[in-house]
């Protein structure tokens, strides 16, 4: 399906959905325990339902209840064939978790996620006492043997994710584990997880940056209803509309959250947006966008927006991380340049690096979204910047893997 957004679209307030990084997390933690366990707040997104479903396989009783779910873990037992859709923090949050509850078990996927690589395991799954066998290091994986505890030293410069699997992992041992990581990227959502394990009373230490000490035999369990916090990643096009059309007041946002994302209030100031806090509302001034350098390594998924900043400014911006973006839902800043080259910017890649030689405005046209949610997205807010003319956006239900609400929020049928 297509969606055309014309250039004077202009929303000035919105509340952002659910963190899907919190959500699936927080989801996994609760189908561990053995108590019920209430997560409030965990949206409808793909990537959430894949998750939930998950839960299930796993054994786990789930109850929806509005936009809450009450799940009791370990009620059935668990499938030996794992479906994880096309999530790909699933995929590698479930490597290691179900080799806890399982002797056997195969990881299959949909989509996009069967071309993405999964080599990582073939390293790390052997450390814990689990054989996996993948099909040119692509899914689906057969996963065999009883995990184990013990010392564990892994690679983390292709995904954080791997490592967040081994720390949700690693405490429902018997064994205490000592975990080195190497290149460790995207530390932010290192934090989420470890964030998200102490809320279900998980303790792990770093007595050293990258290096994390976690005691065997722990218990997952929630003293209260945990609610999920809204999402930076999402909040990042509505931060950019703002600044390029009336302004808008943000809801939902936590001003003291750990989500790496929340970097894109960095970007912003170097950029000259003017934005101020008032509890959990945040508020974007209208602005005029200045050229500017930003480092995106460890926030990848903000590409797309930064992007549309930087068309907005007359003049040369530069961004680091580029080498995060092959893995994506596409090959994200690839993609980036052939789809916004459409619309009269350039951008350059440079090995690790974007170079956008901004002019303060683009023009209409129609761009393909690549199965990829934050293209279509970025498109959607980039119809701020055409004097005339609308923006087409080819595939735009992409947006439902994090965002099922978007076209809904932009006030469009």
């Amino acid at each position: 399906m297509n969606q055309i957004i014309p250039h004077h679209q202009t929303i000035t307030k919105v509340k952002v959905p659910p963190s899907k990084s919190y959500a699936q997390r927080a989801i996994l933690a609760a189908s561990l325990g053995e108590s019920p366990m209430q997560i409030k707040n965990v949206g409808n997104s793909e990537d959430v339902r894949h998750i939930t479903s998950l839960a299930k396989q796993l054994g786990a009783l789930v109850e929806k209840q509005d936009q809450s779910l009450m799940i009791t873990g370990r009620i059935n037992s668990p499938e030996s064939e794992l479906n994880i859709g096309e999530s790909g923090l699933g995929c590698r949050l479930i490597g290691p978790i179900a080799g806890v509850l399982l002797k056997d078990y195969k990881i299959i996927g949909e989509g996009s996620i069967l071309d993405r690589s999964m080599a990582p395991f073939l390293t790390i799954l052997p450390q814990i006492g689990l054989k996996c066998h993948l099909n040119k290091n692509k899914l689906p994986a057969r996963i065999s043997g009883f995990a184990q505890g013990g010392e564990i030293n892994i690679d983390g410069s292709m995904s954080s994710q791997y490592l967040s699997g081994l720390l949700m992992t690693l405490p429902l041992l018997n064994e205490k584990s000592n975990v080195k990581v190497a290149n460790l990227t995207s530390r932010p959502y290192i934090d989420i997880t470890l964030d998200v394990l102490r809320k279900f009373n998980i303790q792990i230490e770093e007595p050293q940056p990258e290096n994390f000490i976690i005691n065997g035999t722990q218990n997952y369990q929630l003293k209260q209803a945990y609610t999920v916090e809204g999402d930076y990643s999402g909040a990042s096009i509505w931060m950019v509309h703002g600044a390029l059309k009336k302004g808008i007041q943000i809801n939902g946002l936590n001003p003291l959250s750990v989500q790496g994302d929340k970097a894109m209030l960095i970007a912003l100031k170097k950029a000259g947006v003017n934005y101020e806090w008032v509890n959990d509302t945040l508020t974007i001034y209208k602005s005029i966008i200045q050229p500017f350098n930003f480092d995106a390594t460890n926030c990848p998924d903000l590409f797309p927006s930064l992007v549309v900043l930087a068309a907005a400014a007359k003049g040369t911006s530069t961004f680091l991380g580029v080498n995060r973006l092959s893995n994506k839902e596409s090959d994200r800043g690839l993609v980036l340049q052939e789809e916004f080259t459409k619309l009269g910017l350039n951008i350059q890649l440079k090995g690790n690096q974007m170079v956008i030689n901004g002019t303060g405005g683009l023009k209409g046209g129609k761009i393909n979204a690549h199965n990829d949610h934050r293209i279509a997205m970025a498109g959607a807010i980039a119809a701020a910047l055409t004097n005339e003319g609308a923006i087409e956006i080819i595939g735009k239900e992409c947006t439902s893997k994090s965002y099922p609400e978007f076209w809904e929020d932009f006030d469009l049928d």
